[in-house]
């Protein structure tokens, strides 16, 4: 079984990939009416989920109002029966849950089939592990597909149903599209993001690549026209197919990658996002890994569990081997919050300046 928090699973390879989508602390989501609940997970996700147990954490409230939503996992439904998989999953799931000190959990079920028993038999396992590790499940909800009008009931006992408001009309998913936030149909619609351009554009680089001489220049140039790129292509400048290559050569000095990581907490993220998005389309293998794991990077960095799982999947297809997109890659499973890796970009700002370029400030609570 694929399974995910938050993310997609890695194709081909059969093993889990865990992520996490957090909740912003300055900007806190509280909902209290399960359908409303229901139709914020494609905003709070990043893209409409399908075939699924998603898993809504709360902090227990502490007040008369609704709890507050730390975070949300996901991963895919058993095809069948709930397998040792299947428990492995929920059993990782409950322990993030544990160590994030989550106080309780809303499971919510989008599944079109009519497979009461196995939706019982998830709920089941679910608040074994969850209640095994001092988390309690307060509620299991189960929808067809998180669509205006489409109906929604309790799992378990619990006789409550009802039908859903439009999710492109949420307080959340307003709150997203109006911070710059897309929120996708789907999860292959986001594994499009990173998609690989067709073979005959990515051979013809691979080409210019392969006969490029082998000096380099020095990693403050190399540096310094990344950054220059990063600015020509927002402000809507085309990059030929030798700006691709340069790009490709200075990513590929582990100085200057790492350097770029801390563009994650300025004010040019998104900027570079852009970036690493259209080279990691444009790229060959194994160089297109650097940019990808770039932009991993940058989305765990804020919080964006499924683009961060999305890119580094990208990445570890294009280099098994690269050793920073398997750290993050790691850390993404185990779902660990995004401030445990900021301080990749810290380090990347002192990489900056021993190489000799002043980076964008960090933002603030960067």
């Amino acid at each position: 079984m694929k399974t995910q928090v938050a993310a997609v699973a890695r194709s081909g390879q059969g093993g889990m990939v865990m992520a996490m989508t957090t909740m912003h602390p300055d900007q806190p989501v509280r909902i209290g009416d399960p359908g409303d609940l229901i139709a914020a997970i494609p905003a709070m996700l990043g893209f409409r989920p399908a075939h699924s147990l998603v898993l809504v954490c709360l902090d227990g409230g502490g007040g008369d109002g609704p709890a507050r939503v730390r975070a949300v996992m996901r991963h895919d439904l058993p095809d069948g029966a709930v397998g040792a998989l299947d428990r492995e999953a929920i059993e990782r799931m409950s322990l993030v849950c544990a160590r994030e000190d989550i106080g309780a959990v809303i499971a919510v079920l989008v599944d079109e089939r009519r497979a009461t028993g196995m939706h019982h038999a998830v709920v089941g396992e679910l608040d074994l592990h969850l209640s095994g590790r001092g988390v309690v499940l307060v509620g299991a909800l189960v929808v067809p597909e998180i669509a205006a009008g489409r109906p929604w009931r309790g799992l378990c006992g619990d006789a409550r149903r009802g039908r859903l408001p439009d999710p492109a009309a949420s307080c959340v998913a307003l709150a997203q599209v109006v911070g710059g936030r897309a929120i996708r149909s789907s999860r292959e619609e986001l594994e499009a993001v990173v998609a690989r351009r067709p073979e005959r554009e990515r051979a013809r680089l691979a080409e210019l690549l392969r006969v490029r001489p082998a000096c380099r220049s020095r990693p403050r140039d190399e540096l310094r026209l990344v950054l220059t790129r990063i600015e020509e292509l927002a402000s809507g400048q085309a990059l030929q197919l030798h700006d691709l290559a340069d790009l490709a050569s200075a990513l590929s000095n582990p100085r200057v990658r790492d350097a770029l990581l801390s563009l994650a907490v300025t004010a040019e993220a998104d900027a570079a996002e852009q970036l690493w998005i259209l080279l990691a389309r444009a790229l060959p293998d194994p160089e297109r890994a650097e940019p990808a794991t770039l932009l991993g990077y940058s989305a765990y960095a804020r919080g964006d569990g499924p683009m961060a799982g999305v890119a580094l999947v990208a990445a570890l297809e294009a280099n098994p081997r690269h050793r920073l997109a398997g750290m993050l890659d790691a850390a993404l499973q185990s779902g660990m919050r995004p401030e445990t890796i900021t301080g990749l970009a810290v380090t990347g700002f002192d990489e900056a300046a021993r190489i000799g370029v002043r980076m964008p400030p960090p933002i603030e609570g960067g």
